[in-house]
């Protein structure tokens, strides 16, 4: 909730003990487990402040030795959600504050008092980004985003320092040991170097989930929903009696369709996994793709993508009217919308927004399974998860991995422009040793902590008590067609939009999203040629 009494987060971050998981009330969180497809619900009445741990406050001898008064060196950094924000307290304006980073950076700066940590606080996108690259005003160490900067060229490859250890975390052998090693398996990219320390990870299916208005499913009489079959209901009957299903706020002049990718096929492409999973690590990725697409494994016109793009279609008739132009969040805040797709990342921000009034809650969104989407004897079909997760409190970490890519990179050019390499790794060290990157993930839970060791924020503690469906294989969700880059991302979904408002028929859109995805395929095959002959 936000402040209200003006006190400043820095007082409050410092020195806060993990959260004593018994201090939880079933009112704050209930859960429905063992459903069919082992989905979970997460309900939140009541929120508290996000808790997080004390950070580390020393450096090593080295950085203890650095004189005041030498000549400082700048690290420029824009990290994405833990770019400290202008503002320090909660508001009913500003409900996410940022301030875990900045505390870091005043710890750092105590023990390297030759460094001085700088935050770019407005990238502008990958445009933005492209820009400063161009013009080598680009940040050092950055949240590149899609693997936007490994994929242009511009990341450098820190293989050598992840071997070493960190200087912050000597009880490990290396630096790469802090993080989950399915994680950094799966940060490689095709020409096996890699470029990533993770600040932070998805849990496994549940980067995508449905928020909820608990007041207007209880006046009529409905269940959050814990099956695809029960969402499509829940969906119906919200439109029937004039409320709403809504689907992603933020883009919905675009028709933002990622559930599609990691709510449907997920589990249909279970059945074809094995002959794209080409190395045998269970972890199907986008250089995985491109031979399937080729050989015609997957894409638009096969059957089971074209399945999947019909459940989404009756899903997405449940939708406003007119959803392209609604302000879903307007909505929502004036409780009109009973259920709505939101970022896995964004349910600690609803769970306590001031604006909102009503009981909310969060559901992971339902996998489809066999009897969701039964196959038949001309279609393909969901298959069953073979596991869940086991629901004692721990993360299942050999599932975590990185279903984005390399997102957090150094760019070259900056740190060669700036001669400053050793002070960035230095700085990137320092916030991922499992206490301090806890303390910087969990002020405000958008995701977990990328360390096996760190620990998790209330949200996730609660998450860790879900039985959640587990399937053999693990699928980056461009892996499975539908991120190419960044051009091919922002090309398809209107398509979709297209489709469902009648303005192009069921051929057209599947003619149209095959061009996409061809030409996307066509530019990423290109950047992986010349990722090979500069190796």
């Amino acid at each position: 909730m936000p402040d209200g009494q003006g006190m400043e987060m820095d007082d409050r971050l410092k020195g806060v003990k993990p959260v004593d998981k018994a201090s939880f009330s079933r009112r704050q969180f209930l859960s429905l487990a063992g459903t069919a497809g082992g989905a979970a619900l997460l309900v939140s009445c009541a929120p508290p402040a996000a808790t997080v741990d004390q950070p580390a406050e020393t450096g090593g001898e080295e950085e203890q030795a650095a004189q005041p008064d030498a000549e400082r060196t700048g690290v420029h950094c824009e990290l994405n959600w833990y770019t400290p924000t202008p503002w320090t307290s909660r508001s009913a304006e500003q409900p996410v504050v940022v301030n875990a980073t900045r505390i870091l950076a005043q710890h750092f700066e105590e023990a390297n008092p030759d460094i001085e940590i700088m935050w770019d606080e407005d990238m502008g996108g990958f445009e933005g980004m492209t820009a400063k690259v161009a013009a080598a005003e680009a940040p050092d160490l950055v949240w590149s985003g899609h693997n936007f900067a490994v994929q242009n060229g511009w990341a450098l490859p820190i293989g050598e320092y992840l071997d070493q250890p960190n200087r912050y975390a000597p009880e490990y052998e290396a630096w790469r040991d802090i993080f989950y090693p399915s994680y950094m398996i799966s940060l490689k990219q095709p020409d096996n170097l890699e470029y990533c320390a993770p600040i932070d990870a998805i849990w496994p299916n549940i980067e995508i989930g449905l928020a909820y208005n608990k007041d207007v499913l209880d006046s009529l009489g409905l269940e959050p929903p814990a099956t695809w079959s029960q969402e499509k209901e829940v969906a119906r009957a919200l439109k029937e009696a004039g409320d709403r299903f809504a689907p992603w706020p933020l883009a919905k002049d675009a028709g933002d369709l990622w559930p599609l990718a990691l709510q449907i096929l997920l589990s249909m492409m279970q059945p074809i996994c094995g002959e794209m999973d080409l190395n045998g690590d269970k972890f199907v990725g986008i250089e995985e793709a491109l031979p399937a697409f080729k050989s015609g494994l997957i894409g638009p016109k096969t059957p089971i993508y074209r399945r999947a793009w019909a459940e989404m279609y009756e899903l997405g008739t449940y939708w406003p009217d007119g959803f392209a132009t609604t302000d879903i969040d307007l909505l929502w805040r004036q409780g009109e919308i009973g259920l709505m797709y939101a970022g896995s990342w964004d349910f600690s921000k609803i769970a306590n927004d001031p604006n909102v009034t009503f009981e909310r809650g969060f559901v992971p969104v339902p996998i489809p399974n066999s009897s969701d989407i039964p196959a038949t004897a001309t279609e393909p079909g969901a298959v069953d998860p073979p596991r869940t997760t086991a629901g004692d409190g721990t993360v299942p970490g050999d599932l975590i991995n990185a279903i984005q890519g390399a997102e957090t990179v150094i760019l070259r050019s900056s740190v060669e422009s700036r001669d400053n390499l050793a002070e960035t790794i230095n700085w990137w060290q320092f916030i991922t040793t499992p206490e301090n990157n806890s303390f910087m993930v969990n002020e405000n839970q958008r995701r977990i902590s990328s360390a096996v060791d760190g620990s998790l924020g209330p949200i996730w503690q609660e998450i860790a008590t879900f039985q959640l469906p587990l399937y053999e294989y693990a699928i980056a969700w461009w892996g499975m067609g539908l991120y190419w880059d960044n051009d091919n991302f922002m090309k398809w979904r209107p398509i979709f939009v297209a489709w469902l408002t009648g303005q192009i028929d069921e051929e057209t859109f599947f003619e149209r999203q095959h061009e996409e995805f061809a030409a996307g395929a066509g530019r990423y095959e290109e950047i992986m040629k010349e990722q090979a002959e500069s190796s």
